[in-house]
């Protein structure tokens, strides 16, 4: 089994990428590798590298150019302040799609349990996103959070609430990826619109007391979220056939050749 830090490996290779960038092994405004080729050197998934790019990318080292590749950008203040993004402990892929699963159970679970008052609130704190639409995009997701909350804390299993909790806590407010990922790209007025009609889905299925509608209205909207940052993640780069299911995971799945 692979330990725990086999799990961060795109931090690790984001990091001997960039030392090969300010050593010289890479010129200023050159073309780095193709993601094929970076997947070979360093022995490791594509996946594994599309998140160090992204890495590096948020870090304003490298550019990604549409139908052009990966070129290294260099000047004397990113050679003075050279710091990479803290380690995190999850990646923002691999817990959206474990809170896929998760979240859409407790929903399903919510639906017979939720009372009446609590409906009232979600209705409330609906209500005060749309307000943020284009506004406060700080003020935006704490509402985000107090929507998804409310739902766990209906079903009255400590279980249940204190896990919805532990997997926002994890990205959304402590991965620096995730946080790089949704302050630059993820407060469009498009995307919080899209974000509050699934949120009005989910509480429409909630009143309706559905179980099922209310699993698939979650599934469905954290699937609008992977989808989105697959987007930003893979907009800019050239390699077309890259398996995007392990893309989800900061993981490297490749097999053990000692099994």
């Amino acid at each position: 089994m692979n330990s725990p830090d086999a799990k961060r490996r795109y931090y690790d290779i984001g990091l001997q990428i960039e030392e090969m960038l300010f050593s010289g092994v890479f010129k200023a405004g050159e073309r780095l590798p193709s993601e094929r080729e970076l997947s070979e050197r360093f022995e490791t998934s594509r996946a594994t590298i599309r998140e160090a790019i992204i890495m590096l990318e948020l870090k304003g080292l490298v550019n990604v150019r549409q139908g052009a590749g990966i070129y290294f950008i260099n000047s004397p203040e990113l050679a003075n302040h050279r710091s990479i993004l803290p380690k995190s402990d999850i990646g923002p892929f691999e817990l959206l799609q474990a809170r896929q699963i998760i979240e859409s159970s407790i929903a399903a679970f919510a639906a017979s349990q939720i009372k009446f008052n609590e409906l009232r609130e979600l209705k409330k704190v609906l209500q005060a996103q749309e307000r943020e639409v284009n506004g406060d995009s700080a003020k935006f997701e704490e509402l985000d959070q107090q929507f998804h909350s409310l739902i766990a804390e209906s079903t009255q299993n400590r279980v249940l609430i204190n896990q919805a909790a532990e997997m926002w806590s994890s990205v959304r407010t402590q991965n620096p990826l995730w946080k790089e990922l949704n302050h630059q790209f993820l407060h469009e007025e498009r995307l919080q619109a899209m974000w509050i009609a699934d949120h009005k889905r989910i509480l429409l299925a909630l009143q309706k007391r559905s179980a099922e509608e209310a699993r698939e209205a979650v599934w469905n909207h954290i699937e609008n979220s992977k989808q989105e940052l697959l987007k930003i993640a893979n907009a800019d780069h050239v390699d077309g056939d890259t398996d995007f299911d392990d893309y989800f995971f900061a993981q490297d799945y490749e097999l053990d050749a000692k099994g």
